[in-house]
């Protein structure tokens, strides 16, 4: 209060700019006792409005708000969405709130199903709407959608004697993809199951949202898809789904048959032609990388003979399936054609498995590797690629991760973590910086091992270990992710003691 008025009580600069920010007349400013002082007070009151008014103003510039990886444009009004808006419903009680977006105006009409008798039905009421849509056979809620299509799901795959293995992750993307969901049994030539299985249900489920359905763990020749609709038709759209999905494995079989008219390291050279990052060289530039690197962490980690010579061959080959015609027309499959193909080659089972393995973990949930030699391959290809990367000035900025570093570094994290593997990334790193092309400067070292602490500090988090013991761990131990791990978790145990307080002091 002393800076808003003079002795005199005049009001000074500060009082005036005050009260024109809150638009109150000076003079109806009030000083008051609080937080340990005297302050000068303004109080403004806003008159409350309807909330049909409110959302009139509200609603378009919600709508612009949303964000979406991939977005378009599609009329003159220049509005962005992921897709063509066609109709806006807008109520609120019993009430139209009117406004305009996207060249369209908001009503209280929504359209029903493509097929349904009527067009579309009257919103005269919020509360009425979602039993308006059931009436209609649109499932709104996501679970009730969900747990519909897995009922259905397995009452199909009980008919023919199967079951559907791990739907829980295409069944939530092929719930936010149909309103009237009705699942459909279809059925393939028995002949495509001389394919891999892992072919086959990448083609399924990548490729066409179908289910596959399989007995005692071999696929059956049947598959279930899920349509955007009722009954009607059934038999004929059934049919449709079985005409594309007879193409695909045809497609399938003829990459899969003229890959193997050679062997899987005959792929190599392609590699040449393929460029993993401008200043980074070729994908087979890479290749030379890892299997250096391979060779060095094997010795860091103490490894047996059996076990390098496993990772080096597996190291050797790693990427060769990146040129085979099943890669490049379903790159999903990287690790494991090399790895079926590689069997088929007769390279050791352990080299085979070591090229699927040094893909995981691949996604959230995915699991680790379990050999030795899968893990010090991955451990190497992703070293390589965080070094690389940051020595090239290619590190994430804000959402955009282009080459899914990210994912590398808690795939890193979480392969040392499981199997309890000590590790100093310090160390790693700069054996990883030593073998690029580019300058990799100290900076950039540091900077990359501080990121990859960051990923290990928010899988911790996320697991509901205590920020202040995760914080004081990382920065003693952050270079080693096993023992940061066990460091949180004896740390937690201390800090949760009743001593602890004594014990600080």
């Amino acid at each position: 209060a002393d800076r808003a008025f003079e002795a005199q009580g005049k009001p000074t600069a500060a009082a005036n700019g005050f009260a024109k920010g809150k638009g109150v007349p000076v003079d109806a400013h009030q000083a008051r006792e609080m937080d340990g002082g005297r302050y000068v007070v303004a109080e403004v009151r806003q008159p409350g409005r309807p909330a049909g008014e409110v959302l009139r103003e509200a609603l378009p510039s919600l709508i612009a708000s949303l964000r979406f990886d991939k977005s378009m444009r599609w009329n003159a009004s220049g509005a962005v969405f992921s897709r063509p808006i066609r109709w806006l419903v807008a109520v609120h009680g019993d009430s139209t709130v009117p406004f305009t977006y996207a060249g369209l105006s908001a009503g209280n009409h929504t359209r029903l199903m493509r097929f349904a008798a009527e067009a579309t039905a009257e919103i005269c009421s919020a509360k009425n709407y979602t039993g308006i849509l059931e009436t209609a056979g649109i499932a709104l809620d996501p679970d009730a959608r969900r747990q519909s299509i897995r009922g259905q799901i397995e009452k199909l795959a009980v008919r023919v004697g199967g079951e559907v293995p791990e739907m829980d992750e295409l069944l939530a993307e092929v719930a936010n993809l149909v309103e009237q969901p009705t699942a459909l049994l279809g059925n393939f030539d028995p002949t495509f199951l001389e394919l891999p299985r892992e072919v086959l249900v990448a083609v399924m489920r990548k490729h066409q949202r179908y289910f596959p359905v399989e007995k005692d763990g071999k696929l059956l020749p049947h598959f279930i898809a899920v349509r955007n609709g009722g009954s009607q038709h059934l038999d004929s759209v059934t049919r449709g789904n079985e005409h594309v999905l007879r193409a695909r494995f045809s497609d399938a079989s003829y990459f899969v048959r003229r890959d193997r008219g050679q062997r899987l390291e005959a792929f190599l050279p392609r590699l040449a032609t393929m460029t993993f990052q401008e200043r980074l060289g070729s994908v087979l530039d890479k290749v030379g990388r890892v299997e250096r690197l391979t060779a060095i962490l094997a010795q860091h980690l103490g490894l047996d003979a059996a076990v390098t010579a496993t990772a080096a061959r597996a190291a050797h080959l790693s990427k060769a399936d990146l040129a085979t015609n099943m890669v490049v027309e379903m790159t999903s499959l990287q690790g494991e054609v090399g790895r079926q193909y590689a069997r088929a080659d007769g390279e050791p089972a352990a080299v085979a498995e070591a090229i699927f393995e040094h893909y995981l973990p691949r996604r959230a949930g995915d699991r680790t590797a379990a050999s030795l030699p899968g893990l010090v391959v991955g451990l190497a290809d992703r070293l390589d690629s965080l070094m690389g990367l940051f020595a090239a000035g290619l590190q994430p900025t804000g959402a955009r991760d282009p080459f899914a570093l990210r994912r590398a570094a808690i795939g890193l994290v979480q392969n040392l973590v499981e199997r309890n593997v000590r590790f100093d990334l310090r160390r790693g790193l700069r054996q990883a910086a030593e073998g690029l092309p580019i300058e990799a400067p100290e900076a950039a070292q540091a900077e990359c091992l501080a990121f990859i602490s960051g990923r290990q500090s928010a899988l911790l988090l996320a697991d509901g270990h205590r920020h202040d013991v995760v914080e004081a761990v990382l920065a003693a131990q952050g270079h080693d992710p096993a023992g940061a791990a066990a460091g949180v978790a004896a740390l937690e145990r201390w800090a949760e003691d009743e001593e602890w307080a004594t014990t600080l002091q």
